[in-house]
C-alpha cells in the first residue's frame, strides 16, 4: 500500500480496485428494467450498481432480461425487484483470492468494490480470470527467458 492510495500495493498482487471496472455505472431501484438495459447498452457494461435508500444492490443483464421476459404485457418491472441486495462486495484493498472466494460464496459473477466513501468499482469474474492469465503468461515468459 502506498501513502497516496491505500488500495495500491505497488509491485505486489493487484487489488480488487485495481482490477475493477471504473467508473461505476449506477441506476436507481425505481428505474424500469428496459431502461436499465438501455443504460447497460449505452455504457457497454453487463452489471449495474442499484442505488437505494440504505444499501446498494447489484443487477446483471441476465437478471434484467429474465425480469422483462417474465412480465405480463403492459406491466412494468423495476430494477429494485430484480437486483441482489445487499450486493456481494469486497473492500478496495482486497486481493484476487478474497474476491474469488466471495464470488463463489455469493454464487455471483460480479462484486461491488467498496471503500469508506462508497462503491468504487465493479469487479467481474472476467476481470479475475484476465489477471490470473496475465500473471501466468508472465511467469511462463520468465521461465522461457532463463
Amino acid at each position: 500500500m502506498t501513502a497516496d492510495d491505500p488500495t495500491r500495493t505497488g509491485s505486489g498482487p493487484p487489488t480488487a480496485l485495481e482490477l475493477a471496472s471504473t467508473p461505476v455505472v449506477a441506476v436507481r431501484g425505481g428505474l424500469d428494467a428496459m431502461d436499465a438495459l438501455r443504460e447497460m447498452y449505452r455504457h457497454r457494461v453487463h452489471h449495474l450498481a442499484v442505488l437505494g435508500d440504505d444499501t446498494t444492490g447489484l443487477v446483471t443483464a441476465v437478471d434484467l432480461l429474465f425480469g422483462v421476459a417474465a412480465r405480463l404485457p403492459g406491466d412494468t418491472v423495476h430494477v429494485e425487484a430484480l437486483c441482489r441486495r445487499p450486493a456481494p462486495a469486497v473492500e478496495a484493498g482486497d486481493g484476487i483470492a478474497v474476491a474469488a472466494r466471495r464470488m463463489i460464496e455469493a454464487g455471483s459473477d460480479a462484486l461491488l468494490v467498496t471503500a469508506d466513501d462508497g462503491v468504487r468499482g465493479v469487479l467481474t469474474a472476467v476481470d479475475i480470470v484476465r489477471a490470473v492469465a496475465e500473471h501466468r503468461i508472465a511467469e511462463d515468459d520468465d521461465e522461457d527467458g532463463r
